[in-house]
Parts: C-alpha cells; structure tokens; sequence
C-alpha cells in the first residue's frame, strides 16, 4: 500500500514528454512480479491489477515549442519511453540490433551516468636510411593503406562501402559486470595535413556536460517558469487533465568540450556511430540509451620532416593549446615512458566517452560505482587495442622501409579493397 501511495504521489512525473497526448497506464503488480532487469521493456499497459483500483490515467500533454533535454524530440522520446511502461517499448527494442547511436543525432544531450577513458602510447620507431622511406612518408600515405593493422581480442577493422574514409571497428566479447557485449564503432579516418586545422571533442576537460554555468542558469529559470505554468486541478470524479510537468534539470554530467583546435600533420580518428550487440542489451534497448564519442590522434618524429629535431609530439601539435591542466596530465602512459632526444617515433592519444541511461536495473546502481567499473573496463580494452596497433604499426613501417615486394603488395591488396568497396 506505501508503494502504491509512493506511486500516485510521484508517478506523474515518470510519462515521457511529447507533442502528442500519451497516455501511460501502469500496473504495480505486474512491476513487481517482472525480474528487475526486465521492467524496462516487458511491463504491459493492459495488465490489470486485481488486488486494488489501478491509478488513474493521466493524460500528458506539452506546451508548445517545448523541447525535450538534448534539443531532439525524437530521440528524447524513444529513451524515456524505454524507462517507463509504454506501449512503443517493445517496438523499439525490435529494431535496436540494428540501429546506430549516431555523435550527431545526440549533440548536446547529457547523459546521467558517464564513462570516461584517456591513454597515451608511446612507441620509438627506428628509420631506415633512406628518407625515401621515412617514418614521416609511411605516416602520409593514404590511411586505408595500413588501417588494416592486426588488432588483439578478436578485434577487426573493415572499410564502410562508398566512403573511403569510413571503417567499422568491431570488439566481440567486452564484459560489464553481468553483461557481455559486442561493440561496434564506425568511425572516420583521415590525415589532417601540414598547416591544417580541425575541431575536435575531449572528455579531459570543460564544463560539466559541457554546459557553461550561464547556459544552467537560463536552464534553472526556465524550468522555473514550467513549474508555474504547470499547476492544474485535480478532480477525483474525472481522469485529471494537466500540462506536462517540467522536465528534471539536465544532469550535471562530467567535463568535455567539442572546440579542441587539433593541429596538422597528424593520423585522427574519430567516433561518427556506435552500438552494442548481445542478446541482454537489445532486450534492454540500450542502443536507444547511450551515446559513444571518441577521438584517436597519432604524430610522428621523424628525420624524413625534420621533426627528429624538436621536441616529443604533443596532442594539440605545433602551436596548440597546452593541456597540463587536463585530465590530460593524468592520463596513463603506456609503452616507453620517456622518449629519447632525437629518436623516432609514434605517439598516439586515445579520448573515448560514454554517456548512457541506465537501463532497467543497472538504474539501481549507484552513479560512482557504475562509473567507476565502466572507466576500468574501457581503459583496460583501450589500453589492449591502441598498444597493439601502435606496435604493429611500428613494426608494418619497418617492413614497409624494407621490403619493396611488400610494398607493391600492400598498394595492390588497397586498391583491390577500394574496389570491393565500391569506391
């Protein structure tokens, strides 16, 4: 009876927002005989309560030009409904396996929990002779030419059709906690030349969300006004008919920014589409629930461009901003801690985050604790992959450098790849 209480005090609250009326009807009983990990997405609208009166439906209904958090109806919508007992949920659980959380379609929404993960790697790189075939050279040749670098984990790489830009990496076998994963990331993959200039996201550093104290400001006022417009009477003989209460104020978030300037020559990758295979976690609809953002950035030093001459790389390059007072300062360094005046090398600087709604009951789990078991995973499978490819990267040059039958083969095996990817 207390929780039946708890819910008609509070359950108007829990409806997603829409343009539309939509009406919600939840049956307690039914909650609470569904396994918690399952009430996301298998609590019924029609099931009936028999052991007291269900609570009366409520009809939601928004003011007009109000958007939900994040800026897109659309895409707001379907994650809360995914949280509460409606009848869509089923629907977009049915086609999540094959959906794309997409960077764009999520632009300044912020997530409630948040995972976060930054490495360096560095790798000395011995050159050959020849400046010919320098480590400078092999760095700017076109980058679906050693792309295809053997990853760990079971890990692949596979070229997106008619973009030559595009690849797809897929990592099978991630667990997090309880669940195992399939993640599968397309990203962008390009060289931003000498001179060059290119914005690009951290999670290291910026505002909470990434939204300024001014903007939570306006925030806090507005939904202030909200609360105003949304007083309505209730009628005990009537099904009560009101505005949508505001929405809660967007979460706080962990700090990022999308104007980090990246300056040319370097190798950058970027996070353009995400999303999880695995039969829990389509049951759940998370891939309507989290956002992946992540940029990879590799430089060189080199006698074949003179930069054997300066200084080890930094992740801004020649002339970017200083990041010592980032997260940047604490991020681990895997590899050759120190590098050597003059030596050659790779260096390579991963960022990845995650922003997710919890699903069904990993909401349970407390912020930090979740947080906190999420960065390890994503840390020691990023730690594996970006070693790795830095290492075989390293090694692929030394052949490159040497061998002139590999290098025929690879230029051939390229083009017959672009080929079958229609470009």
């Amino acid at each position: 009876k207390k929780f039946v209480a708890l819910f008609d005090a509070f359950g108007p609250r829990w409806p997603p927002r829409t343009e539309e009326r939509v009406e919600c009807r939840v049956n307690l009983l039914a909650m609470s005989a569904t396994p918690m990990v399952s009430w996301a997405t298998t609590v019924r609208p029609s099931a009936v309560r028999k052991s007291a009166p269900a609570p009366r439906a409520r009809t939601i209904r928004a003011f007009p030009g109000d958007t939900p958090r994040g800026g897109n109806p659309a895409s707001s919508r379907s994650r809360r409904c995914l949280r509460v007992s409606v009848s869509t949920a089923e629907e977009n659980v049915a086609t999540s396996s094959t959906r794309m959380a997409t960077v764009e379609e999520n632009k300044g929404v912020v997530y409630p929990s948040n995972l976060r993960c930054a490495l360096q790697v560095n790798v000395p790189t011995p050159e050959v002779d020849d400046t010919a075939y320098s480590l400078s050279n092999y760095m700017r040749l076109p980058v679906d030419q050693y792309v295809g670098i053997e990853l760990p984990m079971g890990a692949e790489m596979k070229r997106v059709p008619g973009d030559s830009t595009l690849f797809q990496l897929e990592i099978p076998g991630l667990k997090f906690l309880s669940l195992e994963v399939k993640p599968v990331v397309r990203v962008r993959v390009r060289l931003i030349g000498d001179g060059e200039e290119v914005l690009t996201w951290t999670g290291q550093s910026g505002y909470p969300g990434g939204k300024t104290p001014e903007w939570r400001a306006e925030e806090a006022a507005r939904l202030a006004e909200l609360a105003i417009k949304a007083e309505c009477v209730d009628d005990d003989d009537e099904p009560e008919e009101c505005p949508a209460l505001p929405p809660a104020p967007t979460p706080m978030g962990r700090p990022e920014r999308e104007d980090v300037v990246l300056h040319g020559p370097c190798v950058l990758i970027e996070a353009i589409s995400c999303r999880v295979e695995g039969k829990t976690v389509e049951e759940l609809g998370v891939n309507d629930l989290f956002v992946f953002r992540g940029t990879t950035c590799f430089r060189w030093r080199s006698r074949g461009d003179g930069t054997d001459a300066g200084p080890v790389p930094s992740r801004t390059g020649p002339g970017g901003e200083d990041e010592a007072g980032t997260g940047w300062a604490a991020a681990p360094v895997v590899g050759a801690k120190k590098l050597k005046d003059g030596q050659s090398c790779i260096v390579g600087w991963a960022d990845i985050g995650v922003g997710v709604d919890p699903p069904g009951a990993f909401a349970l789990l407390p912020q930090s604790f979740a947080e906190k078991v999420g960065d390890a995973v994503m840390r020691t499978t990023l730690k594996a992959l970006q070693s790795v490819f830095l290492n075989g990267l390293a090694k692929d040059y030394s052949k490159w450098a040497t061998d002139e039958e590999y290098r025929a083969a690879r230029e051939v095996a390229a083009a017959a790849a672009a080929k079958e990817a229609g470009l």
